[in-house]
């Protein structure tokens, strides 16, 4: 595999407080500009942190199919199961179009496939292996319209989730499935569903890079920088700015699973 660092994906998002801004603007109780301008920096901070989980979040997506894929153009950076030598699963057809489906089909599908992770699993995870599915709205919708998860529903207290607007998250088979929501540009195919073991320790692990600057190189990466860069020639804006620079890995690729609705 190349470099730790080099693969690192970084990725900074930035804002500017301008002193106009802050002009004839005053806090409650208050009549200390600093004290105003320490507020605005905090909020447009929390702001930008709240972006950088959406960052995060499309790198967990992408761990769970084995990829590492570049936030800005989704150019796909690590593929997991190459640099393995690893030949993926083939992806399993549920069937969830079919009218007159066999009895008890579908739950032999999720038995077949929560085997096929154990057995891939290597001794990995000492206990049962509890399986996850990110769904898409297809996909999901299917699933829970199925005969069989509506049998298995009647007469429980969860019953009412049928009669009414759906959860987003369903338990059948001995799978968790839940309707993926997907940020802006990322999301799971509205057909597809990623299956991947849930609380296995060592299984998904992220690495950081340090930040660029002199401060920061040759020391141990933190997940999350933040900064605040003062107009030193004028005193007329400061520049906010974090910067992370993660890695996801996925240790064992030969685990994850991938289905179709049909």
């Amino acid at each position: 595999m190349a470099p730790t660092v080099a693969l690192c994906r970084q990725f900074k998002k930035q804002d500017v407080l301008w002193a106009s801004e802050i002009q004839s603007v005053r806090d409650f109780g208050s009549e200390s500009a600093v004290q105003q301008v320490q507020t605005e920096v905090a909020y447009r901070l929390r702001r930008l942190r709240q972006d950088a989980e959406a960052t995060f979040e499309y790198h967990l997506l992408n761990g769970i199919q084995g990829l590492v894929k570049d936030p800005k153009d989704h150019a796909v950076v690590v593929n997991y199961f190459t640099e393995f030598g690893i030949a993926p699963a083939a992806e399993i057809d549920f069937d969830l179009d079919n009218a007159t489906p066999a009895s008890g089909a579908l739950r032999k599908r999720c038995q077949a496939l929560i085997e096929s992770v154990e057995e891939s699993m290597g001794g990995l995870a000492a206990g049962a292996v509890q399986v996850r599915a990110e769904c898409g709205s297809a996909f999901f919708a299917d699933l829970v319209a199925h005969k069989e998860v509506r049998e298995t529903y009647l007469n429980t207290a969860a019953a009412a989730d049928l009669r009414g607007r759906v959860a987003d998250e369903v338990s059948f088979g001995g799978i968790t499935f839940r309707r993926y929501r997907g940020g802006a540009g990322f999301g799971v195919p509205t057909d597809k569903a990623y299956f991947y073991p849930e609380g296995v320790e060592g299984l998904f692990e992220i690495c950081y890079a340090p930040a660029d600057t002199f401060e920061t190189v040759n020391t141990l990466g933190l997940p999350l920088y933040a900064r605040i860069i003062p107009d030193r020639d004028r005193d007329e804006w400061v520049r906010l700015e974090i910067e992370s620079n993660p890695l996801p890995i996925c240790t064992r690729p030969q685990v994850l699973r991938s289905a179709r609705r049909t």
